[in-house]
């Protein structure tokens, strides 16, 4: 039940990137870090790897080469993608801020706040492994980078078997269209509606969705659930050719 709320949290930390939830910069900067210390990462993570990297086509510096892995999913790609992939996605960001953070550049995002906020989530975990060792090692650490190989897992599903290089945009992206993963993740199945329209509100995906479903290939369109606790049936559902 614990990491329900964690795992919302993350959703709505990708939300909040895309669509700040106050007009405010230090409120939004609070929520940033609230969230950040729920997670393991920081909204600065997120905006560098996501909103200016995947979204941007430049998925190949916080994940690698992956083309033999999201080819078509199989147990052994979307293992390998995940594990291999998680680390770009948690050290490339923190290594951009770095650089540009030094250099004060302030776009497309302010890099210094952003290594800010690197170097105040290490200190929080500094922190934490210093009074609780045990907690963090067995609790909270876990935890951090189960949030990591998650976001890599569904960033998976939402990509085997595409062509992301395409000149027609509905092939770029799977679509899961099942209800209740839908209601747990403020609608983040109708990935090609968010793809097409990343700023759009989460309310608005499904009928953004439903007026380009027509064009979207059928081999995009996915009935399960992408929920990562199912993983085990996303195997046995690859073996059986349903995936």
């Amino acid at each position: 039940m614990i990491y329900f709320f964690i795992g919302d949290s993350n959703y709505i930390l990708h939300l909040h990137i895309h669509n700040p939830f106050t007009r405010n910069k230090y409120l939004n900067r609070t929520i940033d870090l609230m969230l950040a210390s729920v997670t393991g990462m920081t909204a600065s993570n997120w905006k560098i790897q996501h909103l200016h990297g995947h979204h941007l086509g430049k998925d190949i510096l916080f994940n690698g080469s992956k083309d033999w892995e999201v080819e078509k999913y199989s147990p052994l790609r979307a293992l390998s993608y995940c594990f291999r992939s998680m680390w770009y996605t948690f050290w490339r960001p923190f290594v951009i801020s770095l650089r540009n953070g030094l250099k004060n550049k302030k776009q497309p995002i302010n890099y210094r706040w952003a290594l800010t906020e690197h170097l105040l989530l290490f200190a929080l975990i500094a922190l934490l492994l210093v009074f609780n060792t045990k907690i963090f090692l067995t609790y909270i650490l876990p935890l951090y980078a189960l949030t990591f190989f998650i976001t890599r897992y569904v960033d998976y599903l939402n990509h085997y078997g595409c062509d992301e290089t395409s000149s027609n945009v509905y092939e770029h992206s799977n679509n899961c269209l099942n209800p209740s993963f839908n209601r747990f993740t403020h609608n983040f199945g109708y990935h090609t509606a968010h793809h097409l329209k990343p700023g759009a509100h989460w309310t608005q995906l499904p009928s953004l969705y439903e007026e380009v479903a027509d064009k979207i290939p059928d081999h995009c369109k996915k009935d399960y659930s992408w929920s990562w606790v199912l993983i085990p049936y996303h195997f046995y559902l690859s073996q059986v050719g349903k995936m």
